[in-house]
């Protein structure tokens, strides 16, 4: 069991790194203006990338109240990152979605992540990705699995 432990952080450990020098990367090549983006913020884009979502339920996805969401909300709303919209089935309730400058971004980080998919993974062997595609196809459908139930 010690060695499953020690194996489970070493990939914790490289992956770990790996993440952490590519996010270097990417925020070198964004322009300034996303570098400002906080971590909050690029996590919700990145979900609104997606889908649409209310007020509340970005609160509770954040564990942060309802008045808190509605400022991150805002400040992203103000260079329009998002928009706000009322859903029509329930006048009450507002909608967050991604707007002119949220797709903007997304298609920059789009740009941005292939450069260094082509930079990096490039440098693999083809079989070596394939099996990569695979281990990560089984953690992603093991983590889907757990979260379903």
């Amino acid at each position: 069991m010690d060695d499953l432990k020690a194996l489970y952080q070493a990939i914790k450990e490289k992956n770990d790194a790996v993440t952490a020098f590519l996010l270097q990367e990417i925020r070198a090549m964004l322009s300034t203006e996303y570098q400002e983006l906080t971590q909050r913020q690029v996590m919700l884009l990145e979900i609104l990338r997606h889908q649409t979502m209310t007020i509340n339920e970005i609160a509770q996805f954040f564990s942060i109240t309802p008045s808190a969401a509605s400022q991150l909300v805002r400040k992203l709303e103000e260079k329009a990152y998002v928009r706000r919209d009322i859903n029509p089935t329930d006048r009450r309730e507002i909608i967050v979605r991604l707007d002119q400058a949220g797709q903007t971004y997304h298609d920059k980080m789009g740009e941005v992540e292939l450069r260094l998919m082509e930079k990096y993974y490039g440098k693999l062997q083809r079989d070596d990705l394939e099996k990569l595609k695979e281990i990560n196809d089984k953690l992603y459908t093991i983590i889907i699995e757990a979260h379903r139930s």
